[in-house]
C-alpha cells in the first residue's frame, strides 16, 4: 500500500507503442507498476515528458523514438527519473516512419552508459537474487529454466564525467553517479561462489554532474516471455518505488579505518534524500557478536545530512569490526549499507614474518621455496583509486575473500593520483589516509595475500620542484613520502614496494611518448651536460653529433634535443640531430636508475627489507629493466597493446639475473569503425588467457592481472572497460579464466624448479639503433623471438646490448643472435668477440663496423673489415648466398629501402677462438621472409623446425617440476587444432585459446584452460 501511495503522487509516464518491438499492452504492464500511470506512444512521448513527468518507464528495451531524443535528454538534464526494461536502452533508434536504425552506442555515450555487450548466458537453470543493498539476507529468489532466461546485456557505465585532478594522468573523478545493483542473475557450481552472471537491474543515482538529481533504473534483461516479468511483479514494483524517490545517497563510514589502544571508534552516517531516513546501526565484533546498537534520524533535505555515533567505550579485541546499517524512509523502503573498521592486530603482523619474499634469478622464494606470484590489481570495488580517502574495510574483507578463493596470492595497489592530498607539506602525511592503509594491510595479513604497494605513477610528484627526477626539492619531498610509509610498515613482511607505475622520463606532459622528450629545465640541462662530459671530450662530442665549434665550443653551450630531432620518417629530409636523441635516451636510462637508487636508499634507511621493483609497461626505449636492474630486486612488463608480440614484450624486460613480473595483464578496449567494441567479452577472455599462459612461458616470476573490479570512476573509456568484475558486480568471462589459471598455479605451486643456468640461446637487444630509430630494432627483435619461440621451440634469454660486457665471465651461452644490426657500440662488439672466443656461436645479420654514432669501427677481424667497404641500401628483393651453396630470397617492404643498409649478400663463417661467427651481410630479420629466416636459424642452431616450413600458430614450452612436468600451449589460430606431444600424447587446443597440461609422476595428467585430451 505504501508503494502504491508513493507512486500515485508521481506523474508516471509509460512508453508503450504497439508498432514497436517488444510491446506489452497497458493492461499487462499495469500488473508491474505500483500505482496509476499515463501510457503514451511514440508520437506523444516528447510532450508527455515535458508535462511534469517525474518517472519515465519503458519496457521496449533498446527501442525508442529518435524524434523524442531531445525531449528525453532535456527531461534527464532536469533531474528526471527513468526505469528502462527489456534490453540495453537507447541503442536502437526508431524513426517516425517505423524504420529501425542499426544498433549503435552514440546515444548511450551521451548518457555515460558506455559500451554494451550481449552476454553468452550458460545453458543451465539460473536464479534471480536480490542484492545486499535492498536485502541483508536475500529474500527474493526466483528460479528460471534455461528456456525462460531469455537474453541479457552488460554495460560499462562511466560514473565520473570529469577528472578531479586533470593535471595528473591517473586521476579519477568525482562520484557523479552512484551505481547500486538490485537484482542479479546467478548460477551455482559445486557450492563455490563464482561471481554473479549478470546484473538484471541496477540503480544509478545521479549525485552530481549533467543529470544531477535523477535516479535511473536500468534493466538490460529481456526474459523469454512476459510471464517471467509477472513472476517478479512485486520486486519490480519495489524497484519502481525506489526509482520514483529520485536520487538518494545513503552512506556509512568509520571516522578512522583502523584504531589503536584506548581509542573510541566513531561511525558517521550521511544522507542526501528528499525523504527523512531512520537508521538502525549494529556494530559486530570480530567474532560477529553484537557489540552495540544505535538508532538515529536523518531529515529529508537536498543538502547532506550527517549523524556521528560514538561507541560507548574503547575497544580492546584486535580484528575487524563490522558495521551494518539499515536505512528506512517514510514509506517503509529499506536500504542496507555495510562498513567496518579494524583494531590493529599485532599478532597478524608477526605472522607475516614467514611470508617475506626473496628475489632469485627467475622466481621469487618464500623460506627457500619457489613462490609463483599470481594476482590482480585491486584498490576497492566501489570507490577504486580513492580507497585511502573513502575506506571500507568490510568491503575489502569480502573482496579479499573472493580473491583468495580464486587463487590470488598477491595484489598490486597503490597511489595513482592525489599525492598532495595525502602529503600537503613535506614530511607530514594525512593521518586518516594512513589509518586507511593500516586497515588495508590488516586485511592482507588476515588473508595472507602479498601486497605490492605502488608509491607513484608515470612521473614522481614535483612537490613544488621543476623536475620530478632531478630537482633536489622534488627528490626531498619524494624521499619524505616513501620514508614515512616504509617505516610505518617495516615489520609487515608481506608488504613490498613498487617505486613507480609506468615511469616516463623527461617532460611530465609527454608521458607515453615513444622516446623520452626533454623537460628543458635547468636541472635537466646541467645533468645532461655533466653526463656527456663523463663520456666524451668536447671535440669527441662534436664528431659524434656531426656538429661544429660554431654549434658548441664548451659544455655550457650543449643543448637538449628538440622535437624535430625525434623525426625518424625517411620521407622527412630536413637536417636534424637524431644522434643527440640517442644519447639523451641513454641519459634517461641512467637518470632513472640514479633516481631509483636514491629512493631505495630511503626505503632501506627506514628499516624496510622487503623487495622493491618498478611497474614498467611496454616501455621499449623509455625506461627499461635491462638498465635499472642493478638498482632494484625485479623487473616488470605490462603487456597491453602488442598482442601479436607478447612473448617478445615479456622477454625484453626479463633481465638475466633478476625475476620479472608480468603485471597489468589486461585487455584494452578496441573499437570498430562505428565505435562499437570490436571484441566480444568472450574474445577478451580468450586473449587474457593467452597472455597469462604466455607469461608463464616467458619465465614470468608472477602474473598480475589488471584489474579485479572495473574502474568506472575515470573519464577514460579504456579504464572503464578493463577488469574482471563489472561495475554492477557481475562477472565477466575473464574472471573464469583467472580462476582457472589460479587453479593451475595452486597445483604447481612449490613444485616449480628454477633452472641451474639461464637459457643457452641469447638474443641481443640492439639498443643503440633502437634509441636512434626505433623501427630499426623493434621489428627485428619481434621477428627473431617469434621464429625462435613459435617455430623452433626455443625460449631465449634477451640481453641488452649495453649489458653484454658485464656478463662476461658469468655465463657461457651456446648461441647469441644479433638480429638486423645497423649500429652497435664498440664495447658490445668486443664483448661478443670474447663470448665467441670462449666457445659461443654468434649469428649476426646486417652491417658491422658502425658504432652507435654511425662512425666506422674495426671488427678486429680482417676478413670482416674487408667487407665493410661496400655498405649500401637494401633493395626491395635481395638474394642471400648461404652456406653449402644454398640461396635465399628476402623481401623488404614499405619504406625499408630508404633507411636499411646491407654489407654484402653472403653468409660468411669465421672461427674465432673456440667458437664461430656466422655473418649475414643482409639484415635478414628486417625482412618479411620468415621462411628464409627460419631456415637459416635451423642451420645455425642445428635444430628442426616444429612446423616444417610454415609459420606456426602455436607457442609451446615444457617446464620440469619436482613431481612431473608442465606443458604450456598458446594457440593463435582461428581454428581448433590437434597436436601430438611427446610419447604420442594427442591434445586438442581450442581456437585462440591457451592452456596447460600437468603431467604427474603417477602417469596421470591434469588439463587446464583451452587444452583437452584426445
Amino acid at each position: 500500500m505504501a508503494q502504491t501511495q508513493l507512486c500515485r503522487q508521481k506523474n508516471i509516464v509509460v512508453f508503450s507503442d504497439p508498432a514497436y518491438p517488444d510491446w506489452y499492452s497497458p493492461e499487462a504492464l499495469a500488473q508491474l507498476i505500483p500505482g496509476e500511470a499515463h501510457f503514451v506512444d511514440a508520437a506523444t512521448l516528447s510532450s508527455a515528458l515535458q508535462e511534469h513527468c517525474e518517472l519515465f518507464i519503458s519496457f521496449h528495451g533498446p527501442y525508442f523514438p529518435k524524434d523524442a531524443w531531445p525531449a528525453i535528454i532535456e527531461f534527464l538534464e532536469q533531474g528526471g527519473n527513468i526505469a528502462l526494461f527489456g534490453g540495453m536502452p537507447f541503442t536502437r533508434p526508431v524513426r517516425a516512419d517505423g524504420t529501425i536504425e542499426a544498433e549503435q552506442e552514440e546515444y548511450t555515450r551521451q548518457l555515460y552508459l558506455g559500451p554494451s555487450f550481449a552476454l553468452q548466458l550458460p545453458e543451465t537453470d539460473l536464479r534471480l537474487t536480490d542484492a545486499e543493498a535492498i536485502s541483508r539476507h536475500p529474500q527474493h529468489t526466483v528460479q528460471l529454466t534455461a528456456t525462460q532466461v531469455g537474453k541479457c546485456w552488460s554495460f560499462y557505465p562511466k560514473l565520473s564525467q570529469v577528472s578531479d585532478h586533470p593535471e595528473e594522468m591517473g586521476a579519477a573523478g568525482p562520484f557523479d553517479t552512484l551505481l547500486t545493483s538490485l537484482l542479479y542473475l546467478d548460477t551455482q557450481t559445486s557450492g563455490e561462489k563464482i561471481g554473479h552472471t549478470a546484473a538484471v537491474a541496477s540503480l544509478l543515482d545521479q549525485q552530481s554532474g549533467r543529470f544531477q538529481g535523477g535516479r535511473w533504473l536500468i534493466s538490460p534483461w529481456q526474459p523469454a516471455t512476459f510471464d517471467e516479468w509477472l513472476k517478479i511483479s512485486n520486486i519490480l514494483k519495489h524497484f519502481l518505488s525506489l526509482t520514483a524517490a529520485g536520487a538518494t545517497v545513503l552512506q556509512a563510514r568509520p571516522q578512522n579505518a583502523c584504531y589503536f589502544v584506548g581509542e573510541i571508534p566513531t561511525i558517521t552516517l550521511s544522507s542526501r534524500s528528499h525523504q527523512a531516513q531512520s537508521a538502525e546501526v549494529k556494530v559486530l565484533t570480530p567474532h560477529h557478536t553484537l557489540l552495540q546498537t544505535f538508532k538515529t534520524e536523518l531529515p529529508g533535505s537536498p543538502y547532506v545530512q550527517e549523524s556521528s555515533l560514538h561507541l560507548s567505550a574503547p575497544i580492546s579485541e584486535p580484528g575487524l569490526y563490522t558495521v551494518e546499517v539499515c536505512f528506512e524512509n517514510e514509506q517503509g523502503l529499506e536500504w542496507h549499507e555495510k562498513t567496518g573498521f579494524w583494531y590493529w592486530d599485532t599478532a597478524l603482523v608477526e605472522e607475516s614474518t614467514g611470508l617475506l619474499l626473496e628475489a632469485g634469478r627467475d622466481y621469487f622464494y618464500q623460506q627457500g621455496t619457489p613462490f609463483p606470484l599470481y594476482g590482480t590489481t585491486y584498490m576497492d570495488s566501489k570507490v577504486q583509486r580513492k580507497f585511502l580517502a573513502q575506506p571500507n574495510p568490510a568491503r575489502w574483507d569480502s573482496d579479499f575473500a573472493e580473491m583468495k578463493q580464486a587463487g590470488i596470492n598477491v595484489i598490486r595497489t597503490g597511489i595513482w593520483t592525489g599525492w598532495r592530498d595525502m602529503m600537503a607539506d613535506p614530511g607530514r602525511i594525512n593521518e586518516a589516509a594512513l589509518r586507511a592503509l593500516d586497515a588495508f594491510v590488516m586485511t592482507a595479513c588476515k588473508y595472507q595475500i602479498q601486497v605490492i604497494f605502488t608509491f607513484f605513477s608515470f612521473y614522481p610528484p614535483l612537490f613544488e620542484g621543476n623536475n620530478p627526477w632531478l630537482d633536489p626539492r622534488s627528490l626531498q619531498g619524494q624521499a619524505d613520502f616513501v620514508t614515512i610509509l616504509a617505516r610505518r610498515y617495516a615489520q609487515v613482511k608481506l608488504l613490498s614496494w613498487d617505486l613507480i607505475n609506468e615511469p616516463s622520463f623527461g617532460d611530465p606532459k609527454t608521458i607515453f611518448s615513444q622516446r623520452p622528450l626533454p623537460n628543458y629545465d635547468r636541472y635537466e640541462v646541467a645533468a645532461f651536460q655533466s653526463w656527456l662530459a663523463e663520456r666524451y671530450s668536447i671535440a669527441e662530442l662534436q664528431q659524434r653529433w656531426r656538429q661544429t665549434p660554431q654549434d658548441f665550443a664548451s659544455w655550457d653551450q650543449v643543448s637538449l634535443p628538440v622535437a624535430d630531432d625525434y623525426v625518424a620518417d625517411p620521407r622527412i629530409n630536413g637536417t636534424r640531430n637524431m644522434l643527440k636523441v640517442m644519447d639523451y635516451t641513454f641519459f634517461s636510462q641512467d637518470m632513472f636508475t640514479r633516481w631509483a637508487t636514491l629512493i631505495v636508499k630511503a626505503i632501506r634507511a627506514a628499516g624496510c627489507t622487503t623487495i622493491i621493483g618498478a611497474g614498467q609497461d611496454e616501455a621499449y626505449s623509455r625506461i627499461s629493466p635491462q638498465f635499472y636492474a642493478p638498482a632494484l630486486d625485479y623487473g616488470t612488463t605490462h603487456p597491453w597493446w602488442n598482442n601479436d608480440s607478447l612473448l617478445c614484450d615479456m622477454l625484453l624486460d626479463k633481465h638475466i639475473s633478476h625475476p620479472n613480473i608480468i603485471q597489468e595483464i589486461g585487455v584494452m578496449l578496441v573499437r570498430d569503425v562505428d565505435m562499437r567494441p570490436l571484441r566480444s567479452e568472450q574474445e577478451c577472455a580468450n586473449l587474457l588467457e593467452r597472455k597469462l599462459i604466455t607469461g608463464l612461458i616467458g619465465r614470468g616470476a608472477g602474473l598480475i592481472q589488471w584489474l579485479w573490479h572495473t574502474n568506472a570512476y575515470m573519464t577514460s573509456d579504456n579504464e572503464n572497460s578493463i577488469g574482471l568484475v563489472r561495475p554492477d558486480g557481475s562477472a565477466k568471462p575473464e574472471l573464469k579464466v583467472v580462476r582457472e589459471i589460479g587453479r593451475l598455479i595452486q597445483q604447481i605451486g612449490t613444485s616449480m624448479i628454477e633452472a641451474e643456468q639461464p637459457p643457452t640461446t641469447w638474443v641481443v637487444i640492439p639498443y643503440s639503433q633502437w634509441f636512434l630509430r626505433p623501427d630499426l630494432a623493434l621489428e627485428a627483435s619481434q621477428q627473431t623471438i617469434r621464429i625462435l619461440g613459435y617455430d623452433l621451440g626455443i625460449i631465449p634469454q634477451m640481453v641488452g646490448e649495453q649489458q653484454l660486457e658485464e656478463l662476461l665471465g658469468q655465463h657461457r651461452p651456446q648461441t647469441i643472435i644479433l638480429p638486423g644490426v645497423q649500429h652497435l657500440s664498440e664495447s658490445a662488439w668486443q664483448a661478443l668477440l670474447a663470448f665467441v672466443e670462449r666457445g659461443t656461436t654468434l649469428l649476426v645479420s646486417g652491417v658491422l663496423g658502425r658504432d652507435q654514432h654511425n662512425l666506422n669501427t674495426s671488427t678486429r677481424i680482417a676478413e670482416f673489415d674487408s667487407k665493410l667497404q661496400a655498405i649500401e641500401p637494401i633493395s626491395r628483393y635481395e638474394q642471400l648466398q648461404g652456406l653449402n651453396g644454398r640461396s635465399y630470397q628476402f623481401g623488404y617492404g614499405g619504406d625499408k629501402i630508404a633507411y636499411i643498409k646491407k654489407a654484402h649478400n653472403h653468409i660468411h663463417e669465421y672461427h674465432h677462438g673456440e667458437g664461430r661467427i656466422l655473418w649475414s651481410g643482409l639484415p635478414i630479420e628486417q625482412s618479411h621472409s620468415t621462411d628464409a629466416i627460419r631456415a637459416i636459424y635451423r642451420e645455425a642452431l642445428s635444430i628442426e623446425s616444429r612446423n616444417g616450413e610454415q609459420d606456426s600458430p602455436y607457442l609451446m614450452a615444457q617446464c620440469p617440476l619436482k613431481h612431473g612436468k608442465l606443458t604450456l600451449i598458446v594457440s593463435e589460430s582461428s581454428q581448433t587444432g590437434e597436436l601430438e606431444l611427446e610419447e604420442g600424447q594427442r591434445v586438442q587446443v581450442a581456437a585462440n585459446r591457451a592452456g596447460a597440461i600437468l603431467h604427474q609422476d603417477d602417469g596421470t595428467s591434469l588439463y587446464f584452460g583451452g587444452v583437452q585430451a584426445l
